[in-house]
């Protein structure tokens, strides 16, 4: 339960420290080197973080596709309002990290790349995306523990069913015995007394047995 805890709280902490993570620079991509904005995602793998983003970007409405060969997404022409009032082509790529994953995004305004230098009262707007899509994966990450600790707790109740099960039918074997053994003793009360009786009919037929052999001796 403490390490359970202590994962929630980590996460709780993500949360947080996302929105001050958001890095500016210049990064290589299929067009060159443009300026990017770069955010690392804790615990998190690039398979999963790709499949994420792309889910994520197609809600601005741009033809999405991947890039196998350069391991980059592409979404041509998506609405972003608050950016621009055309449409943006969106570039990302996802890095390991160690235990952590980098998404570095790339806007192409049509011309330019958006940079802090250029286009300042526009950057605000690439980076509440890039944390609204950072909060959506922590919120993936804490609903996916859930089920797991879920899981762990059907389990754990399962158990406890099987133990409580395990009491009673002890419990019934119990009564079983005890039955048994009160029957047991009953019988061995009867067969005491039984013995008594036998052993009164063995003492007469043992007197029977020396009068006929008196008997007998007196006819020789």
């Amino acid at each position: 339960m403490k390490k359970v805890t202590l994962l929630l709280t980590c996460m709780v902490f993500c949360f947080v420290g996302l929105f001050a993570q958001i890095q500016e620079g210049a990064s290589s991509m299929s067009k060159g080197t443009e300026n990017a904005f770069s955010l690392e995602l804790r615990s998190t793998n690039k398979k999963d973080v790709e499949k994420a983003w792309e889910k994520y970007i197609k809600k601005f409405k741009g033809k999405t596709k991947y890039d196998k060969k350069a391991e980059e997404c592409f979404s041509d022409n998506a609405e972003l309002e608050n950016m621009s009032t055309n449409t943006v082509d969106v570039y990302s790529k996802v890095t390991p990290a160690g235990e952590n994953t980098i998404l570095t995004v790339w806007f192409d305004l049509g011309g330019a790349f958006l940079s802090s230098e250029m286009h300042g009262d526009k950057v605000n707007a690439a980076k509440n995306m890039m944390n609204e899509f950072a909060l959506s994966v922590s919120v993936a990450q804490v609903e996916e523990e859930l089920k797991e600790q879920q899981k762990l707790l059907k389990d754990l109740e399962k158990d406890q069913k099987g133990l409580e099960k395990d009491k009673s039918n002890l419990e019934d074997d119990i009564k079983k015995f005890e039955q048994k053994i009160a029957e047991a003793k009953e019988a061995i009360k009867q067969n005491l007394e039984a013995q008594k009786g036998k052993q009164v009919e063995i003492d007469a037929q043992k007197k029977v047995v020396q009068a006929v052999e008196d008997t007998l001796k007196k006819l020789k």
